[in-house]
C-alpha cells in the first residue's frame, strides 16, 4: 500500500481510554473535549485511507508496532517503487511458467503484544490558509492601497481599489499580517484555527488610531487685502 505520509504521536496522552464514553470511532475524552479516534483496530491500508484527507488536530490511539510500520514503510517507499515494479514483473512470469508446480502457503500467523500510544496525531498535513478580507477606515469607506505584509517577511500584497485584498501564499495559525496605511497606527492579525481553508477578515481603522507625523510649518497671522472702498476712506483718517 503506498504510504507518503509520517504519522507520530509527539506527546503521549495519560488519559485512561478504557474511561471515555465510547463513540463511532473510538471514544470521547471529557479532558481534551473532542474525539479519540481508535486506530489500534484498523490495518495499515485502513489508516492511510483514514489519512489521505488532510486532518487537524486529530487525537488517536495506536499500537507502537503501527507507529513503526508506517515510519519503516515511508522510508522505504520512494526506493522500492521501481523495485517493485520490476519485481512484480518477473514475479508474474515465473507464476505462468510454475503454475502448475507451485503451491502456495500461507505465511505463518505471529501473535504480537504491542503496546498503546495515545495523544495528538503529527503528519505532514499541516493546516494552511488562504486569508483575503476588506480594509474600511473609521467610516466603513473601503481604503485602497493599504499594505499586508507577513510579519518577519517582505511578502504582501495591497488593497484595491474596493480595500479588498487576498494574500498571495497560504498561512498557517499563529501566522501574524501587517496592515499599514499613511496617518494610520499599524493593525496586527494573526491566524487562528479555523474549519475553512478560506479565512475572510475585515481589518477596521479608527480615528483614535490616526497618528500624524512629518515636518511642522508655523505661518503668521492671515492679513485680508483692504479693497478700494477701504483704501478710499483711510485716506480721511
Amino acid at each position: 500500500m503506498k504510504n507518503d505520509k509520517t504519522i507520530s504521536i509527539k506527546k503521549p496522552c495519560s488519559e485512561n481510554f478504557n474511561t471515555f464514553s465510547k463513540t463511532e470511532l473510538g471514544g470521547y475524552c471529557n479532558s481534551c473535549e473532542k474525539e479519540v479516534i481508535d486506530f489500534t483496530t484498523m490495518t495499515i491500508s485502513e489508516i492511510n485511507n483514514y489519512f489521505l484527507v488532510p486532518r487537524i488536530n486529530t487525537c488517536g490511539r495506536f499500537k507502537n508496532s503501527q507507529l513503526q510500520t508506517i515510519k519503516r514503510n515511508t522510508m522505504t517507499n520512494y526506493i522500492s517503487k521501481g523495485l517493485a515494479t520490476m519485481s512484480f514483473s518477473l514475479l508474474a512470469l515465473c507464476s505462468v511458467s510454475n503454475a502448475q508446480e507451485t503451491t502456495s502457503i500461507d505465511p505463518p500467523i505471529k501473535t504480537e503484544i504491542s503496546s498503546i500510544t495515545m495523544g495528538d496525531i503529527s503528519s505532514i498535513h499541516s493546516a494552511s490558509y488562504t486569508i483575503k478580507g476588506t480594509v474600511l477606515d473609521e467610516e466603513n469607506i473601503p481604503l485602497p492601497g493599504v499594505n499586508v505584509v507577513l510579519k518577519g517577511t517582505q511578502i504582501g500584497t495591497v488593497t484595491d481599489l474596493d480595500g479588498n485584498f487576498e494574500f498571495p501564499s497560504k498561512l498557517e495559525i499563529n501566522d501574524v499580517l501587517l496592515f499599514s496605511y499613511i496617518g494610520y497606527d499599524t493593525k496586527e492579525y494573526k491566524v487562528k484555527k479555523s474549519d475553512s481553508e478560506t479565512i475572510s477578515v475585515t481589518i477596521n481603522f479608527t480615528n483614535v488610531d490616526v497618528e500624524l507625523m512629518g515636518a511642522i510649518e508655523v505661518g503668521g497671522v492671515y492679513k485680508t487685502k483692504k479693497n478700494i472702498f477701504q483704501k478710499f476712506i483711510g485716506l480721511f483718517k
